[in-house]
């Protein structure tokens, strides 16, 4: 018997030549941790869409009111109840007031109290979560019974009890949505400082001597700034939110100021006469909402080191 043979065809094959010094070469350029972030959150085109309308958002509460010759507190019984025209781009009011003016300016009371309640809401919930989880014992029991005690009491009505106590307006209503509002920040940065104070870097620096206060601050809270600002994204819309609601029942900006939930409380009692007046200031709402929460998907999965 004869065994099978194989041939070689140079035609269908070429050898491969092994270069050493290709194979050790690096073909991805190095990036740091916040270019590897923009580069990834660059590729999802909804969270760059959602960026650009919130851009665009916070442009127009910027000079929105200034393109308009109307004042957003000036009343003109001449034209009350006028529709969306050439004259008037949004319409005017049951009092004559002009509603592109007011939208705009509406939109700088809201983004400015959801921003800045978010912020702070952030920095103590980082601060307290940081403390109690790097301490531990008798002070993470005491900051997480605290946290229970508050966790159980509904936010919106500790909101509207502190709103119902102190005089309406902007800084009352920012104390309003950050006296509970900074617990889940606080939960979510205790629990990665948890996992983070045995590491080798934390224990080095412990015997290198350093104190705890710089081991929270500058080696703990760092590795959790991605968390942080995530939850900070997460904040915003839900801040926005709240703050329309109290408006909407009468309990936050008061006339003859301007806010989206205001715009929205007198655009319910006049929606079947003039619907727009309702639909504007909710589809400001709403589209700002959405584009934060999109947003904030794309920064988390951006965020995460995990997620290649």
């Amino acid at each position: 018997m004869t065994e099978p043979t194989t041939s070689f065809d140079d035609a269908l094959f070429s050898r491969v030549e092994r270069d050493a010094s290709a194979l050790e070469a690096i073909h991805r350029p190095s990036l740091t941790y916040w270019q590897d972030a923009w580069y990834k959150i660059k590729k999802n085109r909804v969270a760059m869409l959602s960026l650009g309308i919130i851009a665009l958002c916070v442009l127009m509460a910027a000079v929105g009111p200034s393109m308009t010759p109307f004042d957003y507190t000036a009343t003109d019984a001449t034209h009350i109840d006028e529709p969306p025209g050439g004259t008037h781009w949004f319409g005017t009011d049951s009092l004559g007031r002009d509603l592109w003016a007011r939208v705009w300016m509406g939109a700088r009371v809201s983004l400015l109290i959801g921003f800045l309640a978010a912020v702070i809401n952030s920095c103590i919930g980082a601060c307290v979560g940081g403390i109690a989880g790097y301490l531990g014992g008798r002070v993470d029991m005491f900051f997480m019974r605290l946290i229970d005690v508050l966790y159980a009491i509904p936010y919106m009505i500790v909101a509207i009890l502190a709103m119902v106590v102190l005089d309406t307006g902007m800084h009352t209503l920012v104390i309003a949505l950050v006296l509970v509002g900074w617990i889940k920040s606080a939960r979510l940065v205790r629990g990665q400082v948890l996992q983070l104070k045995h590491q080798e870097f934390v224990l080095a620096a412990r015997k290198l001597g350093a104190s705890d206060a710089r081991i929270i601050y500058r080696h703990l809270l760092p590795n959790t700034l991605g968390l942080i600002i995530t939850d900070l994204t997460m904040a915003v819309p839900y801040a926005i939110f709240a703050e329309a609601f109290l408006s909407y029942i009468g309990l936050g900006i008061q006339p003859p100021e301007a806010s989206w939930g205001l715009l929205a409380r007198y655009g319910a009692q006049n929606f079947r006469v003039c619907p727009y007046q309702l639909f504007i200031p909710a589809a400001c709402i709403s589209l700002t909402m959405l584009s934060l929460n999109l947003f904030g998907d794309g920064l988390r999965d951006a965020l995460d080191p995990r997620v290649r």
